[in-house]
Order: C-alpha cells, then sequence, then structure tokens
C-alpha cells in the first residue's frame, strides 16, 4: 500500500524530530562530566533543547532531499 503526501510529509517530520533529539542527546552529552555524568551546566539543556523552528527547518531539508531526488 502506498503513502498519501501527508503520510510522507509526516514521515518525514518525524524524521526530522529524531534528528534533532539525537543531535540534543550528543550535544548534552558533550558537556557532561566525564567523574560523575551530570550536567556542567543545567541551564544547557534548555539551550540547547530543539526548538520547532529547527524541527521544520530540518524536515524541509529533507522533504527537499526527497522530491528534487539528490
Amino acid at each position: 500500500m502506498s503513502k498519501n503526501a501527508y503520510e510522507i510529509r509526516l514521515d518525514i517530520l518525524q524524521m526530522a524530530h529524531n534528528d534533532e533529539n539525537h543531535r540534543f542527546i550528543e550535544k548534552l552529552n558533550a558537556h557532561r562530566n566525564p567523574e560523575n555524568g551530570q550536567l556542567t551546566d543545567p541551564e544547557l539543556i534548555n539551550t540547547l533543547f530543539p526548538k520547532v523552528p529547527d524541527i521544520i527547518k530540518r524536515a524541509e531539508e529533507l522533504y527537499t532531499f526527497v522530491s528534487e531526488g539528490e
């Protein structure tokens, strides 16, 4: 069964959300104290957490790739 355009867009949005969350986790892990695993600055969570515009931008990148076949 093939997907309609809305289902494809939703899949791409989910991929973008997952990408941004993985980037967030990687950035957080880079700021952990190696001795105890605690964040060096707890405010980084608010700073680094992916915002909606970040997710939409990533989705647009993925959608362009798929639609243009680059």
